[in-house]
């Protein structure tokens, strides 16, 4: 009998050792993708969202951002995760290691307002180039509404393998950089993007970030200072330090210690590095230069340099629009933080009370010059915010030439493009009269016919449903709010999107696309309170 027990009793024990090794070897070994510790992840596309009703009041200036983005792109969805991190903590947190690491530095051709008041102008690197970031600084730069946009979106896209990337678009890119134009190289970016999952486009645009367009001491092969010849750390590993000098030697040391003696090894070695920011729900460029995924936050940050993502993103959307891959199915991860200011935190240095706030509309950035259609001083980055001091009113050499602040100075900067198809300013806020979508016309209430250049009334009436001719060609007009069609907001247009959400009214066509007052793809409680706030006067619905 007591055998009997003994062998159940140890049949109990050998089970739970073998579920142990098993638990162990499915959460201990085997990665995990995302190692994202908090709460909700909220979906955005063009075709459906689930946002809660109480979205845009715990997390403002998203919704409108993201709606701009899926209009033009349908194939991209956005997931929006909660961090579960208050916003101030966050910024504290990156706002440190003051006259010894800190985490966050800006070019030193950046004006004072970026630029840390407790550090000063203290160099970085024996080159001069970096002086510590300002809170200021942080805070606009780490805002993710300032990135929901045509120029920075790319800093939260997934980084897995895009199977859409073929390995001949892959040599067209690599090619272009000097020391990655080998068949060795580009074979083994695209071997390793299959095999461990990575994007290659990323992998290029990650070391050309980390080196630079010329073949710098850490990917030529020569050596430094007569050391490490043969060595090469293309993602700059271990190349920490006070000094030029001193980060090189760090960098040839660590690839020397790992046998990274061709440029092939240090590709596979440095992206096996990478490969863990990845893993451990680093996923985005934006999460490996601030980590607010994975604990301990804040730490564990590829890079100081305040636009590390930033850069490599343009380069990544750059790549994407060369090959004709633009509009491909992409997934952005956008992170939420808790008690956010209630509009997107403005660049350093510019005051709302002196001007009108812009962002540069060019690729590849807009050169700043000394005078209209003068020298140029410097190159400002696509997407960033600057400041209109002047407006002119008169062209010069086919551009208009705005008085700007920048961080980089003050100067001049071209509006428009020359045959007038492109504004190279885009002033933040200004409300456009109109916007079209395949048949559709939509305004905000109170918008006149006479807003919008060009366009003729062909209907009795101006409202919705009202039929519009603009270059020659005939719009249904969709009038947010108006879903009546008598062209003004009133109770009964409450009264409608109410019924309709009740299930005891239907809308269909334009006057159905009048009721999606913030154009989110649904008829929620979201659209008619927005139409009671009109009627009361509290706030104004707006394209």
């Amino acid at each position: 009998m007591q055998n009997k027990h003994s062998f159940k009793f140890y049949n109990k024990i050998l089970c739970i050792f073998i579920l142990s090794i098993v638990i162990y070897m499915v959460f201990g070994i085997v990665p995990k993708l995302t190692i994202k510790s908090n709460a909700a992840t909220y979906t955005y596309s063009k075709a459906s969202n689930n946002l809660p009703s109480n979205f845009n009041n715990t997390y403002p200036g998203y919704t409108s951002l993201l709606q701009s983005l899926a209009k033009s792109h349908p194939n991209w969805t956005f997931k929006l995760y909660e961090t579960g991190l208050d916003w101030d903590t966050v910024i504290n947190n990156e706002y440190t290691g003051h006259g010894k690491s800190p985490k966050n530095l800006v070019p030193s051709s950046y004006e004072s307002a970026w630029i840390c008041s407790i550090c000063g102008k203290k160099e970085y690197d024996d080159s001069g180039r970096w002086y510590c970031a300002s809170r200021a600084a942080i805070e606009y730069v780490m805002d993710p509404r300032n990135s929901i946009n045509e120029a920075k979106i790319f800093q939260f896209l997934q980084l897995a393998n895009d199977k859409n990337i073929t390995k001949a678009q892959v040599k067209t890119m690599a090619s272009k950089i000097s020391y990655l134009n080998s068949d060795d190289i580009i074979n083994a970016i695209y071997e390793v993007a299959t095999e461990d999952n990575i994007n290659p486009f990323y992998i290029i645009g990650k070391i050309l970030q980390e080196q630079g367009s010329g073949a710098s001491a850490l990917c030529s092969g020569n050596g430094y200072n007569g050391k490490y010849k043969g060595y090469y750390n293309l993602f700059n590993i271990g190349a920490s330090g006070n000094g030029t000098s001193e980060i090189i030697l760090n960098g040839l040391e660590y690839a020397y210690e790992k046998g990274w003696n061709t440029p092939e090894k240090a590709l596979r070695g440095g992206l096996a590095t990478i490969k863990n920011y990845i893993n451990r729900g680093q996923d985005t460029l934006y999460y490996q230069k601030f980590n607010v995924t994975y604990k301990p936050y804040y730490n564990g940050q590829y890079a100081q340099n305040i636009f590390d993502s930033q850069s490599i993103a343009s380069n990544l959307k750059k790549y994407y629009n060369e090959e004709g891959l633009l509009e491909s199915k992409f997934t952005f991860e956008i992170p939420l933080y808790k008690n956010m200011p209630t509009s997107a935190v403005k660049s350093p240095s510019i005051n709302t009370e002196t001007g009108e706030i812009a962002y540069i509309n060019a690729n590849g950035g807009l050169a700043l010059r000394d005078a209209p259609n003068g020298s140029t001083i410097a190159y400002v980055n696509e997407g960033e915010q600057v400041l209109i001091t002047k407006r002119a009113t008169e062209k010069i050499g086919g551009y208009y030439w705005d008085k700007v602040s920048t961080p980089q100075g003050t100067g001049y900067m071209a509006r428009e493009a020359k045959d007038g198809s492109k504004t190279y300013l885009v002033v933040i806020g200004e409300q456009k009269a109109y916007e079209t979508e395949g048949t559709q016309m939509f305004i905000s209430p109170n918008t006149k016919i006479s807003a919008i250049d060009g366009a003729t009334n062909s209907s009795s009436y101006f409202g919705t449903g009202s039929k519009i001719k603009l270059a020659g060609k005939t719009y249904t007009l969709v009038m947010l709010g108006d879903v009546s069609g008598d062209g003004k907001i009133s109770a009964t247009d409450y009264v409608k999107i109410k019924n309709r959400i009740m299930g005891t009214n239907k809308l269909s066509g334009a006057y159905k696309e009048a009721a999606d007052v913030n154009r989110d793809g649904k008829i929620s409680a979201t659209d008619y309170v927005k139409v009671k706030n009109q009627i009361m006067g509290s706030s104004s619905i707006s394209l």
